[in-house]
């Protein structure tokens, strides 16, 4: 890319330790509610599918961008901590579907106001990256309408649980982590090694 100027490096580097910050701070607020941060992601997951449905673990695993075996096994140790349950779909038995109990919802509640209100504070410095930009750059222009868009869809108001599961997959995603990392977060034994 050309046109790029040690000051776009910088705002860049602002946003991306602003959301490093949020991060590390939402994983110590799981740990504190006895949960790892993946746990606490689950939970979000869970609580923000949309539909009438519980979710399945392929579900599960597509927010959290997981394999399918770490989602299940993410799943196994939720369950047996007491958070989630497994249930059969009442439609179609061959269908498991996952939802919170009654403990699960509890610590969620626990921390969730707190995560809405970092996440308007992560907002606003998004809302500041974008419009120091705005004008500024005409390569950035299409993203910065984007990324303003959705930040004035996501604080409009008291975000949807699905605005939060969102913002958790983002945070879980590949840019911020390697899927190797993902994987080992939740119990999964790292890919072989290539035979030489």
């Amino acid at each position: 890319m050309s046109g790029l100027t040690q000051r776009d490096f910088e705002r860049l580097l602002e946003f991306r330790v602003t959301l490093r910050r949020f991060q590390r701070w939402s994983e110590d607020q799981a740990k504190a509610a006895g949960l790892t941060h993946v746990q606490h992601q689950l939970l979000v997951a869970i609580k923000g599918h949309p539909g009438g449905q519980p979710p399945t673990v392929g579900d599960l695993a597509g927010y959290l961008l997981l394999r399918p075996h770490s989602a299940v096994e993410l799943v196994d140790r939720a369950e047996d901590a007491g958070l989630v349950e497994r249930i059969p779909d009442p439609v179609d038995g061959r269908v498991v579907r996952v939802r919170l109990t009654a403990g699960g919802e509890e610590v969620l509640q626990k921390l969730t106001g707190a995560h809405l209100d970092r996440l308007h504070e992560l907002a606003a410095v998004l809302d500041e990256f974008v419009t120091k930009h705005n004008g500024e750059q005409p390569l950035y222009r299409n993203t910065i309408q984007r990324a303003t868009r959705s930040r004035r869809r996501f604080c409009s108001g008291w975000p949807s649980w699905r605005s939060v599961c969102s913002f958790a997959g983002m945070l879980a995603s590949p840019a911020s982590r390697n899927r190797t990392d993902a994987g080992a977060a939740v119990g999964s034994r790292p890919p072989p090694r290539p035979r030489a």
